[in-house]
């Protein structure tokens, strides 16, 4: 187990280092091992990603924060943001790099699935005031646009196509999930309706 560890550490430590798709002898050379070792542990380089994404899991899990849905709103957008931050600052590199491993590897796929699983689980409980007072037939819709605002996609899109930097990033996701709290999709649809009636 501490040479699978050893490894993965390896590519992780290559792929945050900016080498977009390290080879197996890189890796071998980075954690100090043999190639051969290497795939002794692994038998081709997606079950190493596949390892990599179960890690990376696990630590996340460990890592959750558990914010109390009784504090007030802006504290908890504050917290959420500011972890989430942390967190996709942190796995960016190696998350961009599973992305490209996903159509190969089902394991890879899985384990990705589980993590965004996670977050929208944490969502869920953060804010469960605010979904609890939406009708039932918008609660989802809602929750899932909460899920979409704070994704690792979203922020991937903020840094690196926006070219925000982490302060303006955290912003801009905290204001998209404040939106999404403030008003119900129904007041909105209803404000529209009458709207339209009167013109």
């Amino acid at each position: 187990q501490r040479t699978r560890r050893n490894v993965a550490e390896a590519l992780m430590s290559l792929l945050r280092e900016g080498d977009p798709e390290p080879t197996a002898r890189a890796v071998a050379e980075r954690a100090g091992v043999s190639l051969r070792l290497v795939f002794h542990h692994f038998a081709e380089m997606d079950d190493l990603y596949h390892y990599v994404a179960a890690l990376l899991l696990r630590r996340q899990w460990s890592g959750m924060p558990c914010v109390s849905p009784k504090l007030a709103l802006a504290t908890r957008l504050e917290r959420i943001a500011a972890h989430r931050a942390v967190l996709y600052e942190e796995i960016s590199p190696v998350r961009r790099a599973l992305m490209r491993r996903m159509s190969t590897s089902d394991g890879v796929c899985a384990a990705v699935a589980a993590a965004d699983a996670l977050l929208l689980e944490n969502l869920k409980e953060t804010f469960a005031p605010e979904l609890s007072a939406l009708p039932a037939s918008s609660r989802l819709e809602v929750l899932e646009a909460m899920d979409v605002a704070s994704s690792w996609e979203a922020w991937e899109r903020l840094r690196s196509v926006s070219v925000l930097q982490v302060r303006g990033a955290k912003r801009v996701m905290t204001r998209m999930l404040d939106a999404l709290c403030a008003t119900p999709v129904s007041a909105r649809r209803n404000v529209h309706v009458g709207a339209a009636a009167v013109s």
